[in-house]
This record gives C-alpha cells, structure tokens and sequence, in this order.
C-alpha cells in the first residue's frame, strides 16, 4: 500500500472537521468544543501529508528537492500569511497601537509562539493577541525546516528511521513530564508546553510515523487491523478520555500522547480501509472538503473578525451583536483569501512541482481520485 500523490478527499474532510472545531471553540464554544484537540488534528494530517508527498518523491525521482519543496510550503502559506499580516497592521493602527514591529516580524518569521511567551511587546493585550493565531504556524514551519533534512538522511534504513520518530515522541512527552515536575502546573507552565514547538511537536511526528508505516507495510496489515473491534473501539475510548478526564498533570502530557496514539489508529483506518467507506464518504461530503480547502484562510482570518469584534463589541463572547460582527466578517476576509490570494498563487506552485487542486467541489469526489495538494 504505497502512499502516492493522488489528491485523497477526505484528508480535507478532515481538515474541514478540524478548523469547524477550532472557530467554533474560538467563537465562545470552548467550554464544550475541543478546540485544542482540532490544531492537534491539524498536525497530525501536517505530518501524515506532507511524509506521504516525500515518499511519493522519492520513490519518482531517488531523491527529495528540498529547493522545491521550501519554495512550495512558502508559495503556499505566505501570500495568505502576508495578507493577514496587512490586515492586522492596519487593525492595530487603527486600535491606536502603533506600528508593532516585534509581533509582525515574529509573525511573518515563524517564531510567533515563542514571542507570545518571552518578547517584550509593547503593544495593549488587543493589539498583540490579533497576531497570536499563527502560534500553530511556527510549530509547523520549524517542523518542515528539519523534517525533510531526517527523511532524506534516514529513509533508505526504515527502520532507523521509524525508530528515530519514535524516540522524538517519547522525547517530547517526557520534556513535558520534565517542565511540570520542575516548574510546577502553574499558567505559565500551561501556556509554555500548549503553545511551543519543543512541546508539541510529537503531534506531527505521529502523523509522520503513521504515514511511514503505511508505505512500509505492503500487505496492508496496519490498516486491517486498525479496524478490529477492539482495537478501533480502545482507540475511540482512549481519545474519548482525553476529553473526560480534567487532572492537570494528565491534561498538559500525556494527553497529547494518548490524542496521537489514538489518531494513529483512527486516521489510517478512516483514510484507507473499505470497513469504514460510509465514514469516509460522510468526510467526502462537498461543503466539509470545501470547507477543508478553505481550513488555512478559516484559521487565519476568523480570528480578526474575533479581534474586531471583541474590539467594537466586548470581549464577552456568545452574544447576537458580537457574533453578527465576528462570523461575516471572518468568514468574508477567508473567502477572499481563498480566492483572491490563494487561488492565483497555486499557478506559481504548479511551477515548482505541486499538484495543487483548487477546484470547489460540487457533487460527492471519488476517494482517492484526484490531484494531490502539495
């Protein structure tokens, strides 16, 4: 069971679930809403998708253009990046704030999430935290910067390679083990392990580790047996738990552990195996793989119509007038960012070896059937 850059419908249909999860969270559901374990899903499909495109390299051509592949995650994520950066320049003017040159730089240079806890910005709370949604996007960035790097240094031995993924996410739930045992459970040890790369990071790798996996196993046992009752329900139970149990310790380690252990059964299994197809087909649904295309631009600029709206309105959330400003104005700056800036830089990827698919679907796509997004 080879991965190949054939484009797979409900991977955004999953996205599509995610970035639902997340705005609604951010939109004063969060008490009930998970929206953490939706950027946890973001990194996992991250890792899964962009492992799953290096293979297929690969096994093409015997080798991996990094020259290629920075230049598409750039003409990818950076004209919808620069368009919200102007927006959120323009918004703390506006605010009274000033030109805010630190949150800009560590906005548009990935080290946002390491700003938000040791810059020294001078800006009102307001004006710093419109910048503060790309926390995610460095996690991501710093992950593509080093992980095409250990692909091509160890793919040609799997199993090193397995096993040094393996011994990343052991790493990383251990780190986090360390920093509460060491600094205490306290807000500041909370908002360090949520937000940093050296915290996170494993959701990623459990993606990649998956999407390893599956390629190396030609018989398709890791799919087949994803689906064995037991397995499949021990794996909903286990993420289930995460959600229930509310201890601090457990909520700030191994709860990401478990999100990634359970995701790595759940996801290959909804992704490939005949078993769950009515699943499948549910996430192939056309405004939820719509909804998936639209995910990075979702992320992005549902968050300024939140800061406009705690701006104008309050910053007390679920109430008529702050949602009538919040979910238009969000949902109108994603569009156009979709359409205006995303969609005309695709050409430009297509250059440069993406198989990007842009296209909206309008009827039920056929698993499995199209173009990559690379």
């Amino acid at each position: 069971m080879l991965p190949h850059k054939s484009y797979l419908p409900v991977l955004d249909g999953l996205r599509g679930l995610a970035i639902l999860v997340v705005v609604v969270s951010h939109y004063g559901f969060g008490r009930w809403i998970p929206g953490g374990f939706g950027v946890t899903l973001f990194f996992f499909i991250s890792g899964f998708l962009i492992t799953r495109l290096l293979i297929a390299e690969w096994a093409k051509t015997g080798r991996i253009d990094l020259s290629g592949f920075y230049l598409r995650r750039l003409l990818r994520l950076y004209p919808a990046l620069l368009f919200m950066a102007a927006l959120a320049i323009g918004f703390s003017l506006l605010a009274g704030c000033g030109l805010l040159t630190g949150d800009l730089l560590s906005t548009l240079f990935y080290y946002r999430n390491y700003y938000m806890l040791y810059g020294d910005s001078p800006a009102s709370h307001l004006c710093r935290h419109v910048f503060d949604i790309t926390w995610s996007l460095g996690i991501e960035e710093h992950f593509y910067l080093f992980f095409p790097l250990l692909f091509m240094a160890a793919w040609r031995r799997p199993r090193v390679f397995i096993g040094l993924m393996v011994l990343t996410i052991v790493a990383v739930a251990a780190w986090r083990l360390y920093l509460i045992a060491t600094h205490g459970l306290n807000d500041l040890t909370v908002y360090r392990i949520y937000h940093l790369t050296d915290t996170r990071l494993d959701a990623i790798m459990f993606g990649c580790l998956v999407s390893v996996l599956v390629s190396q196993d030609r018989a398709g046992y890791w799919v087949r047996q994803s689906t064995q009752p037991i397995i499949a329900a021990g794996a909903l139970l286990l993420l289930l738990s995460t959600f229930l149990l509310r201890d601090g310790t457990f909520r700030e380690s191994w709860r990401y552990t478990l999100q990634g252990l359970s995701l790595s059964v759940l996801i290959p299994a909804i992704v490939y195996n005949p078993a769950y197809t009515r699943l499948a087909q549910g996430l192939c649904r056309p405004w939820l793989v719509l909804t998936g295309k639209l995910s990075y631009s979702l992320y992005l600029f549902h968050w300024l119509g939140v800061c406009v709206a705690d701006q104008l309105v309050g910053s007390e959330r679920l109430n008529s007038t702050w949602l009538l400003v919040a979910v238009p104005l969000g949902l109108l700056l994603s569009v156009l960012s979709y359409q205006y800036v995303e969609k005309p830089t695709a050409g430009l990827r297509r250059r440069f070896g993406s198989t990007v698919d842009t296209t909206v679907p309008t009827a039920d796509p056929p698993i499995g059937s199209q173009p990559s997004v690379s």
